[in-house]
């Protein structure tokens, strides 16, 4: 029995040609038949689209009712992401005859305050805008920031500060060994931040899901860990001519990739 931990792309979530219920139980599909060889799994998804449009709802909404902050946001997009999920993978096993636990785990995420304070905001969130549209929201609300996202067009981008641990872990590692599924750090998780009194503060931030899986793998001793994106290939020079797709590539060549920018 091996130890997975499934990271799913936000952006995999928001695929146009499919319905957003098709493509989760396209993905639980996948996931399921893992799970019917008594593979342990846990699943981590991301949100990037999800609450950035939720943010843009909630401003919308500002006049009306109180605004939530991003982190709350996050926490609503775990819940209903989570949630999806869980249904469409039930109901995926049952046609395997698979009969195994599915919990989702709320989980808070701890980031630097240090680095969450100098920090640029990086993180792209929300649905693509043309730069006009861009211009007309940043009027409506300074300090936010738009930057263009290739072959899509503008999109609103937040603080994405690195996760130093996950709040949750011992609950994840816990249920994992009791041959449970488990979803957790939805969204990259919430993103929080511990003070010297020990109480944790929720920031206005998303932390990217990727990180959140990788520090999930390492806390659970994961044999593998799999990353699904919208997309075919990694690639550098992503979205332009000189675009090159890497098939196969060893780990000293990514350091020299994520050195170079």
């Amino acid at each position: 029995m091996k130890r997975y931990v499934i990271a799913i792309g936000g952006n995999a979530l928001e695929e146009k040609k499919n319905s957003l219920p098709e493509i989760f139980r396209q993905i639980a599909g996948c996931i399921a038949h893992l799970i019917e060889k008594g593979d342990s799994i846990a699943i981590v998804f991301g949100n990037g689209p999800q609450v950035g449009k939720l943010v843009m709802q909630n401003h919308y909404a500002s006049k009306e009712i109180e605004e939530n902050t991003i982190d709350e946001c996050v926490a609503m997009t775990q819940a209903l992401i989570g949630y999806q999920l869980e249904k469409e993978l039930g109901n995926a096993l049952l046609s395997y005859g698979v009969k195994r636990n599915i919990v989702n785990v709320i989980t808070q995420v701890v980031v630097d305050e240090q680095e969450l304070a100098h920090a640029k905001p990086t993180k792209p969130i929300g649905a693509a805008y043309s730069k006009e549209e861009a211009d007309r929201l940043c009027r409506e609300r300074p300090g936010i920031v738009f930057k263009e996202d290739s072959l899509r067009g503008w999109r609103r981008v937040v603080v994405s500060p690195k996760p130093l641990r996950i709040r949750e872990i011992e609950t994840i590692r816990a249920l994992l060994e009791q041959e449970n599924i488990v979803i957790a750090g939805g969204g990259g998780g919430i993103p929080v931040i511990e003070k010297a009194d020990k109480e944790y503060l929720g920031v206005d931030a998303v932390i990217d899901k990727d990180y959140t899986a990788e520090r999930i793998a390492e806390d659970v001793e994961a044999d593998v860990l799999v990353l699904l994106t919208g997309v075919e290939y990694v690639a550098i020079h992503y979205g332009r001519e000189e675009q090159q797709n890497l098939k196969e590539i060893s780990s000293d060549e990514m350091k020299q990739y994520e050195a170079d920018g």
